[in-house]
């Protein structure tokens, strides 16, 4: 039985409009933006739920009659088909900016339609890294779970962390995602630094420094202007190597309710300093791989583990941060069988909950449709809250 949380009060009324749209970033190429896959899949469920259902990219509004140039799956003739839709009133954002270009053509685009209509975002969004921390820590419990964390200041300030850490230093971008960006570093007894890490399109980095002093002033060139945090390099490989991470779902229910839809393992490549399925990664059985690694009784200690964290965390960021209709957690484990939680998502994949079961699979993609149905269809006399986000 699922692990739930107390029902969500769902406090702007919503019209007679039932569509909802999917915020994309539409490109000149085939399939006409990222997730095309999942996307395809949410129409034919959303077809089969009476929920009119199509995807579209905020700058193809037209203030002059309120449409969008909507995209839908057309099962009849396996394409893609687009032509103008109603702007809808419920809009599930599911943008995946690939560049600073396009983060701002999509922001401002979506504030026009703010500034002129009411939206009501599905789900609702998380500041940076370094917020979401701070809110947590005020968590005693969870408190226990967050790593050591600083925000990078400059060279100097990773050299105070180095002696710190025992030499090592784990650094992520506080806006960043999928892995990106994130680099390891590692001072050896021969006084040369490796870093190893992850570029913009998330493919593996790795250069050798012969001193702490060249190899800091090459990572504050590679950052930049970029906000990065600090934080410990923890062992969370498995014994043959592979980075390790467990990925925990969590969405609404159409009651408004939080519930576990699934808890998978994510395993990368024994090169990488990341396990995420973007940057090359394999799912797994979140049971079968505790219990490899940490024997059946630790092993399923440490689920239960996860999913009772899991539930007071979201908890938390609903009370600080707004309503939300789904967020993936990750957590590490080191190889102590120490749990640490890593980092929230409000845009999380789905391809690690095929590893999480059948049931996983299929209620990672229907239950944003159901939740979503519950506030589309809700009487007139029920008001609901506005998330406010970018």
């Amino acid at each position: 039985m699922p692990v739930t949380s107390q029902v969500s009060s769902l406090p702007v009324p919503i019209g007679s409009d039932v569509a909802l749209g999917v915020l994309v970033c539409e490109r000149l190429r085939q399939p006409p933006f990222a997730e095309a896959g999942f996307i395809k899949r949410l129409c034919r469920i959303g077809r089969s739920q009476g929920i009119r259902l199509f995807a579209f990219a905020p700058w193809t509004w037209s203030q002059e009659d309120d449409t969008v140039r909507g995209w839908s799956w057309d099962d009849r003739n396996e394409c893609w088909s687009s032509g103008p839709r109603k702007l809808p009133t419920v809009v599930y954002d599911r943008s995946w900016p690939e560049s600073e270009a396009e983060r701002n053509r999509f922001r401002l685009a979506l504030r026009a339609i703010r500034d002129a209509r009411r939206l009501l975002f599905l789900n609702g969004s998380l500041p940076h890294k370094g917020g979401v921390y701070e809110a947590l820590m005020q968590d005693r419990e969870i408190a226990a779970l967050l790593p050591p964390t600083a925000l990078y200041r400059g060279a100097d300030s990773l050299a105070a962390w180095l002696r710190k850490h025992c030499g090592s230093a784990f650094l992520k971008p506080v806006a960043g995602s999928q892995g990106k960006r994130v680099v390891a570093v590692s001072s050896r007894q021969d006084g040369s630094v490796l870093l190893d890490g992850r570029n913009s399109r998330n493919r593996p980095i790795s250069r050798r420094f012969d001193n702490e002093e060249g190899a800091l002033r090459r990572l504050d060139g590679w950052i930049g202007r970029r906000a990065y945090l600090m934080q410990p390099l923890l062992d969370l490989r498995t014994p043959s190597g592979s980075p390790c991470d467990i990925r925990a779902l969590l969405q609404k229910n159409r009651f408004g309710r939080w519930t576990i839809t699934g808890i998978a393992a994510r395993l990368g490549a024994p090169a990488s300093v990341t396990a995420n399925l973007h940057g090359g990664g394999t799912s797994a059985s979140a049971s079968d791989t505790l219990i490899r690694h940490f024997g059946a009784s630790r092993g399923n200690e440490l689920l239960r583990e996860v999913r009772r964290c899991s539930i007071i965390i979201v908890d938390k960021l609903e009370q600080t941060f707004g309503r939300f209709a789904e967020i993936g957690l990750d957590y590490g484990i080191e190889r102590n069988g120490k749990l640490w939680f890593l980092e929230a998502n409000t845009k999380p994949g789905r391809a690690a909950m095929d590893s999480a079961g059948q049931e996983a699979s299929i209620l990672a993609a229907e239950q944003p449709l159901t939740y979503a149905k519950s506030i589309l269809l809700r009487p007139p006399g029920r008001v609901i809250h506005e998330f406010d986000h970018l």
